[in-house]
Formats: C-alpha cells, structure tokens, sequence
C-alpha cells in the first residue's frame, strides 16, 4: 500500500534479502513487519543506517552478551537448533521483556558490518589495480569500521575454480564463482605499501564490547561467518590497522596527498556509502574527479545501491589530464559467497 509505515516495507524487504541464507531473519522480518508494538522498536535509530539490521542486532547482541532466555533455542550462533518457523511468539516475547535495552541499542549503536568474506570479491579488483598500475597499493578505506577488509592479504582464499590464494591462515575465504568468465585471480597477492581506514566511528579491535556489537550484526543462521570473522578479529588484534574518524569529504584529500609518490593509492569501500543519501555520494564522486586532476590513483567500490538489484563491483581509474574511466566488473552476493564476473577484455 503507497500509504504503508516505511518501517513496514523495510521488513518486507528485509525477509526477501535473507530469504535463501538466513531462514530465522527471514521468517521474523515477515512477523515484525505485521506488527507495530515489535516494529515500533526499531525506530529513533540513526536514519541512515537500515532499522532492520539495527533491530536484530540489539537481540542478537544480548544474546550473544548471555540473555537468559528461550529465544537461544533458536540461534545458531548461540548453540541453538530450534525451526526458524517456530521462534516469532518467543522472539516477541523476549523483545516485549528486553525492550528498554532494545531501544537503547537502536538508538545509540550503527550498522557497521565488517564482513571479510567481501574480501573474496574485492581482491580481483585489487589485483585488477595493481596490474595496471604496477607499483604496490596505498589502501584507503572509506567506511572502514574496524578496519578488517584493510588486512585482505592476510587471509587465504579458495575460489570454486580452485585457485587458492594468500598465506597460511585461520581466516580462510571461500568464494563461488559464477557465469561464464572467470576473474583476473592472482597467484600472489598484490604488494601493500600502506593502509589507512576512515570511518565517521571508527571500532577499536581490542575493545570487546565494540567487537561484540559488530558480531551481533553477523546473520545468526550463518555460524561460519562469525567464525570467519572471529579469526579475522585475532589477526587484526596483532597490529591493528589505522582509522581516522571523521568524515570522508575532509579525510581522503589529507589521505591522498600523504600516499608517496612511489605507490598507488587505491581508495576502495564495501557495503559502506550506500548508507548515506544521494547528494552525500554525488559530492564524494566529484570530490574524487577533483582529486584525479591532481593526481592519478584507483576507486574500488562494491557497494548495493537500492537502484541496484544486488551489489556492484565497480572500478574507476582516475588520470591527471583525462575524464574517470568507470568500469563494471562483476555482480555479487552481498556476503561476498560469490561473484559474477561480467567485465571484458
């Protein structure tokens, strides 16, 4: 209906996005969104960062933190095995027990997913960069959170053409790859000369709470992707990767301009600015027009853009003295489970 809650239709969308990975969400988005009094509590939070996410990971994160409660029967993630198809009237019940805390999550926390399975999408862009630049990156994240996809060459991965890429690792990435081309996957991964996160909140790694809340956004069907991320946490704990807060309007001229002349920058973000609204992005795709006349350097984005029907890779190489070549090169999952190819040549 045209007139229906907005918060109704995010629900609805919601419950078709996770219809095939994450039956729990799934079936609880469709309730949620024919009722009002659990629906109501994923409003007041930031309005640009989506309610629903915003809503599950306030009981995602109790759980995690121990609520005693029935409705762990039912995730996963906290040894759960109860049917998805069972679990609405116990979810309402521990909302309707939980809903001060609920509210106050939602209210005071942000989506900021650092999902490192997207890593296995980004690295053919990567690789795609340091080919045509030949010289080793300069990453710069733009919505980096707590900074894990700036440590993509510290995993392994495991393409399902069976190219294995990266080091030894606990964190290991696997990656379905569809359609009839195959992505430029190096034998070695690409040299890193530095790496600089920005976020307008940046997570500290070692800070447990922050790390909990991050994990509470991690889908609670999908255990090995908090296994995933886990592992990718303990390596990032190490040597924690550096992110400046503040916004990337101001941040990223400074950023470029301190990348030594002997690297290539490579500004890249991932499921990051499609939660600011259209005038925000149009003014960072001029912003990095502007920048490429001074100097030349590579755009990543993977990003879903609700124009989009799923996620989009793309690459845009800027030149001194020439228009940004903007280049397509593949759809994906937006956990990064695959990716299709679709870029020529």
């Amino acid at each position: 209906m045209a007139d229906a809650d907005p918060l109704q239709r995010e629900f609805e969308f919601f419950a078709t996005v996770c219809a095939e990975y994450c039956p729990l969400y799934a079936a609880l988005s469709a309730r949620v969104a024919e009722d009002e009094s659990i629906r109501g509590m994923a409003r007041g939070g930031h309005p640009q960062h989506p309610p629903a996410n915003l809503l599950f990971g306030a009981v995602h994160y109790l759980l995690l933190c121990g609520a005693d409660h029935p409705l762990q029967e039912f995730y996963p993630t906290v040894g759960g095995t109860r049917p998805a198809e069972d679990a609405w009237p116990v979810f309402r019940d521990f909302c309707r027990a939980h809903e001060e805390a609920i509210r106050n999550l939602v209210t005071t926390r942000l989506v900021q997913t650092n999902e490192v399975g997207r890593c296995g999408v980004l690295l053919p862009a990567f690789a795609c960069v340091f080919a045509l630049f030949d010289a080793p990156l300069h990453l710069i994240e733009v919505g980096a959170s707590s900074g894990l996809n700036l440590l993509f060459d510290q995993y392994h991965y495991r393409y399902s053409n069976g190219v294995e890429v990266g080091p030894p690792s606990p964190a290991r990435i696997e990656t379905e790859l569809r359609g009839e081309s195959e992505p430029p996957l190096p034998r070695a991964m690409p040299a890193i000369a530095g790496r600089l996160g920005i976020d307008l909140a940046p997570v500290d790694v070692r800070d447990d709470d922050a790390m909990r809340w991050l994990e509470s956004l991690v889908w609670p069907d999908m255990v090995e992707r908090l296994a995933l991320f886990r592992a990718a946490r303990e390596i990032a704990r190490q040597s924690p990767p550096r992110i400046l807060g503040g916004d990337a309007m101001d941040l990223v001229p400074q950023a470029l301009a301190a990348v030594p002349p002997d690297a290539t920058p490579c500004i890249f973000h991932c499921h990051a600015i499609y939660q600011m609204d259209r005038a925000w992005r149009e003014r960072f795709e001029a912003l990095l027009t502007d920048l490429g006349a001074q100097r030349d350097f590579a755009h990543v984005s993977l990003e879903w853009l609700r124009d989009d029907p799923g996620p989009r890779l793309h690459l845009t190489l800027h030149h001194r003295g020439g228009a940004p070549q903007r280049t397509l090169l593949a759809e994906a999952h937006h956990h990064g489970k695959w990716l299709r190819w679709v870029a020529g040549g």
